[in-house]
């Protein structure tokens, strides 16, 4: 009977919560993937020891796509402990990642050497060849800075792209 009614319990908590998602319960490698990128782009925006309003606009709304909450949001950017990373297996996947890391470097108008290196490492650590991040990095500065989208950007890497 005890059991029972945990269940009608956590059965009622779930229908009032319309917001919720029964993997909200879980820590699928998905949302673990997820967090541990998330988490990077937290210390790029924290890099220069300030986290500004657009970068703060940025973190949330790219948590978002993610499928985390405000609270859950604000509770990775006031925790930003290390984590190991494991990229997802997709190029564009990891260059969507690394568009977004870039992009984050520049919501506060300014790129700051140690935000570079945070994107740099993030590339390498993604799988990309270290001979061929600068020019990854500088490709994603430019067209950021010419308001060209990721899926235009990932057509002109994939031609440029040196194996």
């Amino acid at each position: 009977m005890y059991i029972l009614d945990k269940v009608k319990l956590m059965c009622l908590f779930i229908k009032k919560s319309k917001s919720m998602n029964v993997f909200n319960f879980f820590d699928h490698p998905g949302k673990k993937q997820n967090k541990e990128y998330f988490v990077h782009l937290v210390r790029i925006a924290k890099a220069d020891d300030i986290i500004s309003i657009s970068e703060l606009e940025l973190l949330h709304r790219i948590g978002k796509k993610l499928g985390f909450t405000d609270p859950e949001i604000d509770n990775l950017i006031a925790t930003t402990d290390k984590s190991d990373y494991i990229p997802p297996y997709e190029l564009a996947k990891r260059f969507e990642q690394v568009y977004e890391i870039v992009k984050m470097t520049m919501a506060d108008g300014l790129i700051d050497n140690s935000e570079m290196r945070l994107a740099s490492g993030f590339a390498v650590k993604s799988g990309f060849i270290e001979t061929e991040i600068p020019n990854l990095l500088g490709l994603l500065i430019r067209g950021i800075k010419e308001s060209k989208d990721e899926d235009e950007l990932f057509e002109v890497y994939k031609k440029e792209r040196i194996f």
